[in-house]
């Protein structure tokens, strides 16, 4: 600002380069710092200008659509205004859901075959573009298909898959850029997505980190990472073992601006694969505060909206709310309006883990998530492995219920068959999960010994404590504990597993849960040195 002060009046007319330089790095640096009303003041001035082509106001171009898309969620208004200035630079896109969804099949299957043809030794060797109109565009194109993907609406997700198709098709034919290897990214993603082939989308997202090992610039690193870790890598690699990579792409996103990714790789590193993998929810509380502080101050609000809910969700288990399965308290409050796209997509997921949890079992059931490809099994996020685990504990808790009505078990036994299929093509984090869910299934066949449903019981429990899940252990000996009670009559095991449940619970830190487990069975746990 103070070199932006130093300026002549007749600035635009008498150093018009200098000024543009100063007025665009202005709205960079005030956007990232969430500033938004500074930053708009810098972009109108330099949008303002006439005398300045489009292909010249790219930065500021840039910095205005960002605060649309990422601080006000404007989705819609940020992808009209990336479609008109791309039309002006001469690239016009279709903006129909039927033409774009033509295109963007058609894309996305020659794509997918230009890569496997193309041999590795070309993707390694590929020049540097260097076209400046051709950078401009890619970059307008890259930023557009990562809002209209992130909008949750089936034909800007079209739109995106179009566009990422050409962004590949782009750094084959001209060479590499900064967007190269995240578009790269997206394409393994879609290739799992849309097309559902596992083998090659691992293959095009290992290509997309080493090309992010050799562009210059690591500008996109963070969505590189995000993109992958989220969607890809779960299913031939532990969640922990991206805790390293996570924790980079938020140290590189900070280094160079690209604080939405950043933000998105922060909260699944410090809040998301830490609940998942079973660590103590009061650090995982203390990180949520952390988290939701820095986006807050760099406004960006999906990435808070999201990590307020599981945060909730945390004080919720922990006892420091009056609410078990609502999120309402300090974090948030789930009947608030929110224009969160991701935000309200994540509402359910959460509630549904909180319905199991605290045995809600038919509204666990009857919850429904519906936002595209964002949270499907196969190119989604990780966190569908754990939702759809938790709704299908609900469906069997359901099906048990109501023996003579089919649908909780019909649907429970399509959720589990896909978690069964991911496990048998090697994803490791879902192995807990099948095996709870394998001794749900046959404690509901009435043809099933009692003593093969109780040791598919206890392996859940042993697989779920050596992989360090104290909340799944927890919870496979609740299950047991209830099939004992129900099924078996056997109430002296039974008391042995609840006592345990307890304990694993305590030791997460859910007393909440505890307090919950205490007042169910209370009849059962007189005399247990647990009351």
């Amino acid at each position: 600002s103070k070199g932006i002060d130093m300026l002549p009046e007749n600035k635009w007319a008498s150093c018009p380069d200098l000024t543009l330089k100063l007025f665009s790095l202005g709205a960079e640096a005030e956007g990232f710092l969430g500033h938004q009303s500074k930053m708009e003041s810098y972009c109108n001035e330099v949008l303002s200008q006439k005398s300045i082509s489009t292909l010249r106001k790219k930065d500021a171009y840039m910095s205005s659509i960002h605060s649309m898309a990422h601080a006000e969620l404007r989705y819609e208004d940020a992808i009209d205004v990336s479609l008109d200035v791309l039309k002006s630079l001469g690239i016009r896109l279709p903006r129909g859901d039927i033409p774009c969804r033509a295109q963007a099949m058609v894309s996305l299957r020659r794509t997918v075959r230009m890569i496997k043809k193309t041999p590795v030794e070309v993707i390694d060797s590929l020049p540097v573009m260097t076209d400046p109109l051709k950078l401009a565009t890619t970059e307008f194109i890259g930023n557009l298909g990562a809002i209209a993907f992130l909008s949750g609406k089936r034909k800007f997700a079209l739109l995106a898959m179009l566009l990422d198709t050409r962004q590949v098709q782009t750094t084959l034919s001209h060479g590499l850029y900064h967007l190269s290897a995240s578009s790269l990214a997206v394409l393994a993603m879609l290739t799992l997505s849309v097309l559902g082939d596992v083998d090659t989308a691992l293959c095009i997202g290992e290509y997309a980190l080493k090309m992010q090992e050799k562009i210059e610039s690591e500008v996109e690193k963070a969505r590189t990472t995000a993109i992958l870790y989220n969607s890809i890598f779960p299913h031939v690699k532990t969640l922990q073992s991206s805790l390293k990579p996570y924790l980079e792409g938020y140290q590189s996103g900070m280094r160079t601006g690209n604080k939405t990714y950043a933000m998105w790789c922060l909260s699944t590193h410090s809040v998301l694969i830490p609940y998942m993998t079973g660590k103590p929810l009061k650090s995982i509380e203390e990180q949520c505060q952390v988290c939701v502080s820095q986006m807050t101050e760099l406004k960006e609000e999906e990435q808070s909206t999201c990590t307020r809910i599981v945060w909730q969700m945390c004080l919720n288990l922990m006892g420091q709310s009056n609410a078990t399965v609502e999120l309402r308290g300090r974090a948030i409050d789930e009947k608030e309006d929110s224009s969160s796209v991701l935000g309200n997509s994540t509402f359910p997921i959460i509630k549904t883990i909180a319905y199991s949890l605290f045995g809600e079992y038919e509204l666990g059931a009857s919850q429904e998530i519906s936002l595209l490809n964002h949270f499907k099994l196969n190119g989604g996020h990780f966190i569908t492995m754990m939702y759809m685990f938790h709704q299908a504990l609900c469906l069997y808790a359901m099906a048990k219920k109501n023996r003579k009505t089919k649908k909780y078990k019909t649907r429970a036994k399509i959720l589990r068959k896909k978690l069964t299929a991911s496990f048998k093509r090697g994803n490791p984090n879902v192995v807990h999960y099948v095996c709870l869910l394998n001794a749900e299934h046959a404690a509901i066949d009435q043809k099933k010994d009692a003593k093969d449903v109780c040791k598919l019981y206890n392996d859940a429990i042993v697989i779920s404590a050596r992989g360090g899940y104290v909340n799944d252990a927890a919870l496979a000996h609740e299950r047991f504990a209830d099939f004992l009670l129900s099924n078996v009559g056997d109430t002296d095991e039974a008391k042995y597993h609840i006592e345990e449940a307890i304990k694993c619970y305590t030791g997460w830190g859910a007393m909440r849960k505890v307090e919950h487990l205490r007042e169910q069975y209370q009849g059962v746990l007189v005399g247990s040195s647990t009351t």
